[in-house]
């Protein structure tokens, strides 16, 4: 054996302990497709269901987009879209429900206009760190605002 083997040796030994106790990197996040029932009591008030995407990083941030066709009072179809930035208090959580807040823009299609609107939301949703989960929102933007939906999460790997 020689010495400049036995060297390569501890020098991969250490860069695997490091590497295998590192913290996963930011790049590596969760990719999350949800379907969602929303509504707005407002004047007039809006009911519908959509489909959204997010990303989440590795921490506790997540930008979320989302659109939603329902009705729009009496006044016949209307569409909704929101794009919003939530913090996540504990987002490792697999078990039990964890809370997350934020805010973002949210525009309201019918009655022949578009409306945009700031959003402020308060959730709380099940199992953030596991495969899926359901959530509950509240909150304001272009009305008292409620959506009930389900999440379902996969991790995203470097590279792919």
């Amino acid at each position: 054996m020689s010495w400049r083997w036995t060297g390569s040796f501890a020098l991969g030994a250490c860069l695997a302990a490091v590497t295998a106790g590192a913290a996963p990197a930011s790049a590596q996040g969760f990719r999350e497709v949800e379907a969602r029932v929303l509504g707005v009591a407002s004047d007039p008030a809006f009911a519908g269901a959509g489909v959204g995407y997010a990303w989440r990083d590795a921490r506790r941030t997540r930008i979320a987009g989302a659109v939603a066709l329902g009705v729009l009072g009496g006044h016949g179809i209307a569409g909704r879209a929101e794009l919003a930035w939530h913090f996540l208090l504990d987002p490792r959580k697999r078990r039990g429900s964890a809370v997350y807040g934020g805010g973002g823009l949210s525009l309201e299609a019918g009655a022949g206009r578009v409306r945009p609107f700031i959003l402020l939301v308060l959730g709380a949703e099940n199992a953030p760190g596991g495969g899926g989960g359901s959530y509950v929102e509240i909150g304001v933007g272009g009305g008292v605002r409620a959506a009930v939906g389900y999440r379902w999460r996969k991790r995203i790997a470097p590279g792919r």
